[in-house]
């Protein structure tokens, strides 16, 4: 889902201002549902506010599926520190949310970004991208390409190599 500040911008990410669940602030990170229901579900967690539910194509081979016991344990964390409550961490008990520490572990060890679990909608799965670039550029980093057969949402001259955002 594109907030409407983006849907200019669909391969930008506002989520280095606040931070999100795993990127602190300063980290861009661009969160992606796998259906419509969780991207929904995920875009008004906090307020229904209007949005536009975009589909990309996304071409990555350094993915770190969290939702596997077996990857979970690799990097010892758990379901419950998966879906922590963050924000209560880091704002009201001025602490560090693990999956920060998750987040720059996988970072760190090159991951483009990681699949988790949502905990907006049960069941669902989300993707969290690190690393990111459009499907033609030249980079590192998963490639995104925007499904927009009528071109009405991507600013085609936006490169978000060029934006921290």
């Amino acid at each position: 889902m594109l907030t409407v500040e983006f849907q200019k911008q669909p391969y930008a990410s506002g989520s280095h201002i606040s931070g999100g669940r795993f990127n602190p602030k300063g980290t861009a990170a661009l969160y992606l549902g796998a259906d419509h229901s969780t991207a929904i579900a995920e875009f008004h967690q906090l307020l229904i506010r209007p949005g536009t539910l975009a589909g990309y194509d996304v071409a990555a081979r350094k993915i770190a599926d969290l939702t596997r016991a077996e990857t979970r344990e690799l990097f010892k964390v758990t379901p419950e520190q998966l879906g922590c409550s963050w924000r209560t961490i880091f704002a009201i008990d001025n602490a560090r949310p693990p999956t920060w520490n998750l987040a720059d572990r996988l970072i760190a060890l090159g991951a483009e970004g990681a699949l988790v679990p949502s905990f907006q909608r049960p069941g669902g799965i989300n993707l969290v991208l690190w690393r990111w670039r459009r499907f033609r550029a030249r980079g590192v980093g998963a490639a995104l390409k925007l499904v927009d057969p009528d071109r009405e949402l991507a600013d085609q001259s936006y490169n978000p190599g060029s934006d921290p955002r």
